[in-house]
């Protein structure tokens, strides 16, 4: 291998690394809420089918659950668009800022 082919990862910037962890960690949350409204409304209509698949009650935890996820991952997609939309918005004035006199 030649000093061409290898070419060094620069570490993050520890700015960009805490940007990273916080978005990581959203992620993982939000993996985690999903996995749990699948694995526990599942169990649910296993409960309902088991006990004579009357009313199907378990629609009233779904839907208000969903609703609850609903919101998470709104909040989870719209975050980073507006965090990216922050620092665009703070880099125009940062630009605007130094051309003032």
């Amino acid at each position: 291998m030649s000093a061409d082919e290898f070419t060094p990862v620069e570490p993050p910037q520890p700015e960009l690394r805490a940007k990273a962890e916080k978005r990581v960690k959203q992620r993982i949350e939000l993996l985690q809420h999903i996995g749990t409204y699948v694995i526990i409304n599942g169990f649910l209509v296993i409960v309902w089918a088991l006990t004579g698949a009357g009313y199907p009650w378990f629609l009233w935890v779904m839907a208000g659950w969903g609703i609850g996820l609903a919101f998470h991952i709104f909040g989870y997609l719209a975050g980073y668009r507006g965090e990216a939309t922050r620092d665009r918005m703070v880099d125009k004035e940062v630009e605007r800022l130094k051309k003032k006199p």
